[in-house]
């Protein structure tokens, strides 16, 4: 940028005005733009010249085009998001606001976001025994979906031309899919308070996630027809729940109609819900040490609701329904939690082993063992047995007689 008495030409600023500010000509007329720092304002008298240069400049278009940094397009998303999970997009925007928040976001480039990809990564915890990281893979990954649907927004709203974060690839996951045993359910319920432990119970039989139960109102509640309506939980779509009967037996036995809106009303205040965060570090997370559980969360609870049903053979669509997922491919991971349910099924028919043949109410005798088709053995020079002569042939074999 050129230079005149030691200052930048076209960048000043203005008594009285915040900001820095950007002064240039078009066909003789002065045009002034407010930038937040000098950077930004360099960056903008560069690419305006330019645009005055190629004719391509017109100041009436310009207006809702104007540049904006990153903190204050990420202010301006965090003051009309209505997303649930609203209290970790502060803190991911809080973060973002301190990595790059100075940057126009037309300067964000792929290559920036590849440096702190890495150094999150290789970030480590400070007065730790062993070397441990500061996040995971899954949470810094969460950072960087965060970025990429604010920087979408501003690709809509015609701030940005290509979303930077759609080029960059993304740490893989490991799919956590724990789930208690009946075993580990018994030993957990011997350890909790009854009226804790109906908190979990309750878990299981509706299979919520742990906010859609602790902000459930009793105005979802239909005991009569055995439904919980949630309005607007995660999904954007109003979900209906069925309740099992052991749900409504749980539900049955509160008396927290009497006193609050809420199902789970706080122990102090009645008139807000019960803390989640509070009921876990109370009770749920001391009685899993207890009864020596590892590995496992209160979301293993809604994996544990998938697994047992899908044990108990209902079927995938159904359990989809009554998780409230969008897509059958999120259900579709639940399947294999209990492998050796299908042991059996996939044992009948196996070339490693005996067949065995189904003895009808028309048959008589003790069930018979049929040798698998590999020992039967056809001489070679003879044309192919038929169907019903394969048939007797295998039940020969079965009594010890050879063919006749």
């Amino acid at each position: 940028m050129a230079r005149k008495a030691g200052k930048d030409r076209g960048i000043t600023q203005r008594k009285g005005r915040k900001g820095w500010w950007v002064r240039l000509y078009d066909n003789g007329r002065e045009r002034w733009h407010r930038c937040d720092t000098k950077s930004q304002a360099k960056a903008l008298y560069g690419r305006l010249k330019a645009d005055i240069r190629e004719g391509t400049y017109f100041p009436e278009k310009f207006a809702p085009r104007k540049d904006i940094t990153l903190r204050a397009w990420i202010k301006r998303y965090l003051e009309g998001t209505v997303n649930r999970n609203k209290a970790g997009e502060v803190l991911y925007g809080r973060r973002w606001s301190l990595l790059i928040g100075s940057r126009l976001v037309t300067q964000i480039t792929v290559d920036d976001l590849r440096r702190i990809q890495a150094r999150m990564r290789a970030k480590m915890k400070v007065n730790t025994k062993e070397p441990q990281r500061l996040w995971a893979d899954a949470t810094i990954n969460r950072h960087f979906a965060f970025l990429r649907h604010v920087l979408m927004l501003a690709v809509k709203d015609d701030k940005l031309t290509k979303n930077p974060v759609s080029s960059l690839k993304f740490f893989p996951e490991a799919n956590r899919t724990r789930f208690l045993t009946s075993e580990e359910l018994d030993r957990l319920k011997g350890v909790m308070p009854p009226d804790d432990w109906k908190l979990v119970a309750f878990a299981v039989e509706t299979g919520l996630r742990r906010g859609e139960q602790f902000s459930l109102r009793w105005n979802q509640v239909d005991l009569e027809n055995e439904v919980l309506t949630l309005p607007m939980p995660k999904g954007g779509k109003t979900r209906h729940v069925p309740l099992s009967e052991r749900a409504k037996t749980i539900l049955r036995s509160f008396d927290s109609f009497l006193r609050s809106a809420w199902v789970f009303p706080g122990l102090k205040d009645v008139t807000h819900p019960m803390d989640s965060r509070a009921f876990l570090r109370r009770s749920f997370e001391p009685s899993l040490r207890r009864a020596g559980i590892t590995g496992a969360c209160w979301h293993s609870l809604r994996h544990t609701a998938a697994s047992r049903r899908i044990m108990a053979g209902v079927d995938l669509v159904s359990v989809k329904e009554i998780l409230g997922h969008r897509d059958i491919e999120t259900t579709m991971r639940y399947a294999h939690l209990a492998p050796g349910h299908l042991r059996e099924a996939v044992n009948r028919g196996s070339l490693s082993g005996t067949v065995t043949k189904t003895v009808t109410e028309e048959e008589e005798g003790p069930e018979e063992e049929i040798q698998p088709v590999d020992y039967m053995v056809r001489p070679e020079g003879l044309e192919p047995p038929t169907l019903g002569s394969e048939v007797r042939c295998s039940i020969q074999l079965s009594y010890g007689r050879a063919p006749v």
